[in-house]
């Protein structure tokens, strides 16, 4: 049965990414935000003494709340996002995962799992981002640093960090494994394959033999009310205005373009650009010894190889790349600029650091012609005149929206554009045009959701505005007998089919059993099923549970498949899986992983029992109401 259960689980997630490198990320990302965050952020918990900050939280809580809105998509999750159940269930959840994640760090240290230079130097030299043409690029390398608000200490105390999580991992993969013998039985029932033949019995043509009386209709509406509950609905009439309405009446003039190139002058203007290449010293003493030799005839990239201290720039003779201004700090680059090409400086101290700094290549900043970039002057100018355009078109509509509010008809007119009008539609159901938070709660909680009023100009984008008028709202309810007759009817007609057409195959069954020939039973050709693959789950389920044919002869069984039709299905034979090596390695990572995960499910269990967790209840408090 455990071993059923296993199979279960991977034969729904059998190409899903890696488990443990996930969390390894998830880990490094929030347990090395104290060392790179500020220290004057207040503390949303303390772990053990460690701080937990609110910025931390926060940015979780809207990295996971951009998620869940990916997952769910626009119409189900405006109808969850503003209910209380999910905003609690959030920060609770979001705030214990970072609790766990700062246990599991902190355990990493207790360990006193050690990770070396020479590892971290590996590990940032094979990292594939950096990776230009096969090879490690110090100029990618340094726009990470640059756009991360990184130095080269701070990143490497970063990898120190993923790399002790990463060792904690594989010993947590070491903890459970399964032997050979388990891992051949294991893999021999998840690809094992078994040929069916299958004989179909639409249930659609046994429910129109069916009949539903009035009085079993009743009886289960009486038995059931609670299942026919509907919710709260509203019909509206909306005025959806969008850059369309504006653009219409958009012409750019040639003075307007020749005025904007003259006041946006710089944004015409590439940025001068140099390539440098530096030998950084620990102390000026080492940079004066290092500028000495320079003027003695030594090669700059010879030097940079041998003495630079930053060692990942000196494997490529101390070459920065190319490097825009305001990339470096500002004494690295004033000291770069009054240098000619080719030249290098005398020793310049940035913070602390003493550097020699040499241009290899200039580029000068060029102004670009008007004919070079009058496409992007006419469209930067559209968009100026159309959002002009734009918002006073919705300042007139939204005007006579407010004067006018027996209607949304005489505000349409203003912009040229018609009254849109829905049927009836609950939070769960709102139609794509009206599906924003700020319009949802305008419709089912604000005074427009008690009808017969105008809303005012709600803002769903850029340059896209909504007006409602709701023009019934029906309160919360259970449905009536009448509304809900249908529904039962079908749900009768469908369960009393169901029912006789399994009595029906089970009889058939078992005269199969009993070599009986039933000529009303059509097989279909023959098919294999391997029980990796998980077809058709309630199918699935039954064929693989039902016992191997002997002597020859077939095993039947009557089943429903996931659509409710009724199978008779007819297993002839079984083979035991037999995957190659490739892919039963894959299959023992996966399990592997899927027994890490409770271990490391119990270890936070047991950390967490030991740990002094201190929550910031005021806080929290502020971030619920």
């Amino acid at each position: 049965m455990l071993f059923m259960e296993k199979m279960h689980h991977l034969a729904s997630s059998w190409v899903a990414k890696a488990i443990l490198a996930a969390i390894a990320i998830s880990f490094v990302v929030s347990g090395m935000y104290g060392y790179l965050g500020s220290s004057l952020d207040s503390s949303a918990a303390k772990v053990n003494g460690e701080e937990i900050s609110q910025q931390q939280f926060q940015q979780r809580y809207n990295e996971e709340y951009q998620r869940i809105s990916q997952q769910l998509g626009t119409t189900e999750f405006a109808a969850v996002v503003d209910t209380p159940e999910f905003t609690n269930g959030l920060r609770t959840r979001v705030l214990n995962d970072l609790i766990d994640q700062e246990l599991v760090r902190q355990y990493t240290k207790e360990l006193n799992l050690a990770v070396s230079d020479d590892a971290i130097k590996r590990a940032i030299v094979t990292t594939p981002a950096f990776q230009e043409n096969g090879k490690f690029s110090n100029e990618a390398y340094q726009y990470m640093l640059r756009n991360n608000n990184m130095n080269a200490d701070m990143y490497a105390q970063y990898l120190r960090e993923a790399l002790r999580l990463d060792q904690l991992q594989q010993g947590l993969i070491g903890t459970d494994f399964l032997t050979p013998e388990q891992q051949k039985e294991f893999a021999k029932a998840f690809f094992q394959q078994r040929t069916v033949r299958l004989a179909k019995f639409p249930l659609a043509a046994e429910m129109t033999k069916q009949s539903v009386s009035e009085q079993e209709i009743q009886d289960y509406y009486n038995k059931n009310k609670n299942n026919f509950a509907m919710p709260e609905m509203v019909k509206v009439q909306y005025i959806d205005l969008t850059k369309a309405v504006a653009e219409k009446s958009i012409k750019v003039t040639d003075v307007e373009i020749q005025q904007y190139y003259q006041d946006h002058k710089s944004e015409f203007t590439t940025k001068g650009q140099q390539r440098l290449a530096h030998i950084q010293f620990a102390n000026e003493k080492e940079a004066n010894e290092g500028y000495a030799a320079l003027q003695s005839g030594t090669d700059f990239a010879e030097l940079a190889k041998t003495k630079s201290t930053d060692k990942l720039s000196a494997k490529n003779g101390g070459d920065l790349g190319w490097l825009n201004t305001g990339d470096l700090p500002k004494n690295f680059e004033d000291a770069a600029a009054v240098l000619d090409v080719g030249h290098y400086s005398a020793p310049v101290n940035v913070d602390g650091s003493f550097h020699i700094i040499k241009v290899v290549e200039r580029k000068e900043s060029k102004e670009l012609p008007l004919d070079q970039v009058r496409g992007r002057i006419i469209d930067a100018v559209r968009q100026d005149l159309l959002a002009n355009q734009f918002y006073a078109i919705e300042k007139q509509v939204a005007e006579k929206a407010f004067e006018d509010q027996s209607s949304l008809a005489a505000a349409a007119a203003v912009a040229g554009v018609k009254v849109n009008e829905t049927g009836y539609f609950s939070r769960r159901e709102i139609p794509a045009e009206l599906n924003f938070p700020v319009v949802s709660s305008a419709m089912f909680d604000g005074d427009v959701s008690q009808g017969n009023v105008n809303s005012e100009s709600m803002n769903v984008g850029d340059q896209h505005s909504i007006l409602v008028r709701v023009l019934d709202h029906k309160a919360e309810g259970i449905k009536s007998l009448d509304e809900a007759k249908a529904e039962i009817s079908t749900l009768l007609t469908r369960q009393k089919a169901e029912k006789a057409m399994l009595e029906s195959a089970d009889k058939i069954v078992a005269d199969l059993q009993q070599g009986k020939t039933q000529d009303e039973v059509k097989f279909g050709a023959a098919e294999q099923w391997v029980y990796a693959e998980n077809k058709d789950p309630a199918l699935n389920n039954v064929i693989f549970a039902m016992p191997k044919p002997e002597n020859g002869q077939p095993t039947y069984k009557a089943a429903q498949a996931n659509n409710g039709d009724v199978v008779i299905v007819a297993l002839d034979a079984v083979k035991e899986g037999d995957p190659d090596a490739k892919l039963l390695e894959q299959l023992n990572a996966q399990t592997l992983q899927a027994q890490a995960q409770e271990v490391q499910a119990n270890l936070v269990k047991s950390l967490r029992a030991k740990a002094k967790i201190e929550l910031n209840d005021a806080f929290l408090k502020q971030e619920a109401e």
